[in-house]
């Protein structure tokens, strides 16, 4: 079931609202909300909530366990079990088909048993399995950190693990801000703030319908002809991919800000305008602001971050951006895609440390961000070396410069979408009535006329994530 259908919008949404009110306070409550999140994830197959539990009963259990235990052997045993369910649900189901082509001659050598080569094709990524076992992931390590306390009510950590907001695509929330509020929820102290989030629910509802999906005709109409990429096709395909994603993951997380705040709950910010950010760093500290913090949290900073020096915190930034890369898909294009960002954002701080009093026109830093960012958005959205290259050689001018193979309608679109990125003041910042209650008036019929009238209603591109 998708966000921006009508049948979630007007018949399960208030049909949980609805119960989540009527339900008594305590542990009914937080059963209510943990039948409600299940039924929501299992739309796609029931199976998911098996992974769900098992990613929930591990983590849970490792972190009592290890927060119990005495000896550094077994805190770190219980951690590398919860680290080990955690990553192997994730590779099995998100990464066997791409890798077992490449180990089944090792695992042949040594007589190791090969699974058919059609054994993975019938599978299908379980929605949000990159998030939720982050998520829990997280709790356990911050335990083992002896950052939080272990959850002793089950029922609440299940919760946190799969609250329906927030469990498909994010935010990656952490258990200490997440785990109290829920808690408050259950016990009727949350107060729920309904005009800021039906405003952001609607918000989220109009830019996903008419803004990424329509940048999305655009890209999938030229990519689909096979043309030679001249340089204004190149860029139209480029930035219309970048605004799409954008607005499309955004619009998700607006969505999944505004039902939480109809509970009283407040998820935290996943964007903060990246488009407009100065240096691809910056970038970062802007764009999917949860995982960024993730990596850096459980990855780079251990990994020694940069305090052992410029080569190290190279390694170390390349490394993380890897696995960036490969968290947001199996294939080479998104490992291409991680490495041109690490690569970037090296090449940034070699430039910080070598040249500290280098800086460029705030319009010229952004522009400059820009052209990097949606560069490296081409192996992102395609997987076809040939086509990657014949929109690299385009974008540089290469094809010519003639913009024929593309409408006029389209380009200016696409211009008029990027110019509002640029200006407009991100969402995060805008409370509903702050602008006048007119806007958010227009913004509701928008949103509603917009539900209506779309025929079809396409994925979030970050559920398959």
């Amino acid at each position: 079931m998708l966000f921006q259908s009508a049948g979630f919008l007007f018949l399960f949404l208030p049909v949980f609202l609805l119960a989540m009110y009527l339900s008594p306070k305590g542990i009914y409550r937080s059963v209510v909300l943990l039948l409600f999140s299940y039924l929501f994830y299992s739309g796609a197959e029931p199976f998911f909530i098996l992974l769900l539990l098992a990613s929930s009963l591990t983590d849970y259990t490792a972190a009592i366990r290890l927060h119990q235990a005495n000896r550094l052997w077994v805190r770190r045993s219980w951690l590398l079990l919860s680290i080990a369910v955690n990553l192997g649900l994730l590779c099995f189901y998100k990464y066997g088909a791409w890798i077992m082509p490449y180990l089944s001659p090792y695992l042949e050598r040594v007589g190791m048993p090969v699974p058919d080569p059609e054994f993975f094709t019938g599978f299908i990524l379980p929605a949000g399995i990159s998030f939720y076992t982050f998520q829990s992931m997280s709790y356990t390590i911050d335990v083992y950190r002896k950052q939080i306390s272990p959850e002793k009510n089950l029922l609440g950590f299940c919760n946190y693990v799969a609250y329906l907001p927030q469990l498909i695509a994010g935010p990656i929330e952490r258990f200490g801000h997440l785990a109290p509020q829920l808690r408050d929820l259950s016990l009727g102290r949350a107060r729920p703030q309904w005009s800021a989030g039906m405003d952001r629910i609607l918000l989220g509802v109009a830019q996903k319908l008419l803004i990424a999906d329509s940048c999305g005709l655009v890209v999938d109409r030229v990519l689909g002809s096979n043309v030679t990429m001249d340089f204004i096709t190149a860029w139209v395909v480029a930035v219309g991919f970048g605004m799409q994603i954008y607005y499309d993951f955004a619009a998700y997380t607006h969505i999944a800000i505004g039902i939480s705040l109809l509970l009283g709950v407040r998820l935290q910010e996943n964007f903060n305008s990246p488009y407009q950010a100065t240096s691809i760093q910056e970038f970062w500290r802007r764009w999917h602001m949860t995982l960024s913090r993730w990596f850096r949290d459980y990855l780079y900073i251990p990994l020694g971050g940069s305090r052992k020096g410029q080569v190290r915190t190279t390694l170390n930034i390349l490394v993380t951006f890897l696995l960036v890369g490969l968290w947001h898909g199996a294939g080479w294009n998104y490992l291409a895609w991680g490495v041109l960002h690490g690569l970037m954002l090296a090449g940034f701080r070699i430039k910080q440390q070598l040249l500290p009093g280098l800086t460029l026109n705030r319009y010229l830093a952004v522009a400059l961000t820009l052209v990097c960012v949606h560069f490296a958005w081409v192996p992102f959205r395609v997987d076809d070396t040939v086509q990657i290259i014949n929109i690299w050689s385009g974008m540089f001018g290469l094809n010519g410069f003639s913009g024929n193979v593309i409408s006029i309608v389209d380009i200016i679109f696409v211009c008029l979408v990027l110019a509002g990125t640029l200006i407009l003041p991100n969402a995060m910042k805008r409370w509903p009535g702050s602008a006048g209650w007119k806007e958010s008036a227009a913004i509701a019929s928008i949103a509603c006329i917009a539900v209506i009238i779309t025929p079809e209603v396409s994925k979030f591109i970050y559920f398959q994530f």
